[in-house]
């Protein structure tokens, strides 16, 4: 069994403050994981490997970013009937890992974490065959007042092909409205 992401010995978050990182590990179990036995596909979840985290000034405006990187094999739970990594379950790690990849700059910069979906738009390349190892490349694009997003990439390292892209957008949850 793979480490948990928080305690994986390839994470490094070097560079942020402690309360900063904290955060961020935290964030990373809660999404990745959940409850135990109560979070859709944290089966999934659990087996994702962070191997990277940076977080770093893009050159063409000067503003902060974050990419996070995860490593996962296709494993028989993620499968449709042709034997390849089903569309949902591709989805599904889009989400995740993108969702990660803005909480992490969303604790660089000391902003809030809590988004919900707005949109996420999946283009499907190739397909991800049973066992292939795949590299999940997650970027952040925009984080504004109101909406955030990322670009996740989903590379099948085994057979050396891009299998799907995602761009995820976010947005903070309207406030519940106080019955009285």
């Amino acid at each position: 069994m793979k480490p948990s992401p928080s305690r994986s010995p390839l994470l490094k978050l070097s560079g942020l403050p402690p309360e900063s990182e904290a955060r961020i590990r935290a964030s990373l179990e809660k999404i990745t994981l959940g409850k135990p036995g109560s979070a859709f596909a944290s089966a999934v979840g659990g087996r994702l490997v962070p191997t990277e985290v940076e977080v770093f000034t893009r050159e063409k405006d000067g503003k902060q970013q974050a990419r996070m990187v995860y490593e996962i094999d296709v494993s028989e739970d993620m499968l449709n009937i042709g034997r390849t990594m089903h569309g949902g379950c591709a989805v599904y790690l889009i989400d995740v890992c993108s969702s990660v990849a803005l909480m992490v700059l969303a604790g660089a910069l000391d902003k809030p974490t809590n988004f919900v979906s707005q949109a996420l738009n999946t283009t499907f390349h190739a397909p991800a065959p049973a066992g292939a190892k795949l590299e999940i490349v997650n970027t952040t694009i925009a984080f504004g007042g109101r909406t955030v997003s990322a670009i996740t990439e989903i590379w099948d390292v085994t057979n050396k092909r891009l299998c799907m892209t995602g761009v995820h957008n976010k947005m903070a949850p309207s406030k519940p409205i106080a019955k009285l």
